[in-house]
């Protein structure tokens, strides 16, 4: 997951949030543990600041629910509505920060593996 949030980093600048700005800290748990990053945003340009105390946002949820979001498999909005992520503060700044998480990849299937033949 580290590598996600590095990789925003050094892109530095996100066209998507050009009318952004704000902090918002994603807390995530891994068992008993959990691990904190902290994106700031001013005006689209990104960074990770190493304290990650005060944000205007906070977004919390598992690992495994990250990972999937990460590899596009997963819809922010539609993990906020079914409880798999929580989040705090600003809620227009949640809304925007959502789209720095991949689209699903061109033809996937969610269901494809529930399905019965």
């Amino acid at each position: 997951m580290a590598g996600f949030f590095d990789e925003l980093a050094r892109r530095g600048d996100e066209p998507l949030l050009r009318k952004v700005s704000g902090r918002v800290r994603f807390d995530l748990a891994d068992g008993p543990g959990a691990e904190s990053r902290l994106l700031v945003i001013d005006e689209g340009k990104l960074a990770l600041a190493s304290d990650a105390s005060q944000a205007d946002c906070t977004v919390r949820g598992d690992l495994p629910v990250f990972a999937e979001l990460v590899a596009g498999r997963m819809n922010f909005m539609a993990a906020v509505l079914r409880g798999a992520l929580a989040c705090d503060g600003d809620l227009e700044l949640m809304w925007a920060v959502q789209r720095i998480f991949p689209a699903p990849p061109r033809g996937w299937d969610p269901t494809a593996g529930t399905r019965s033949a």
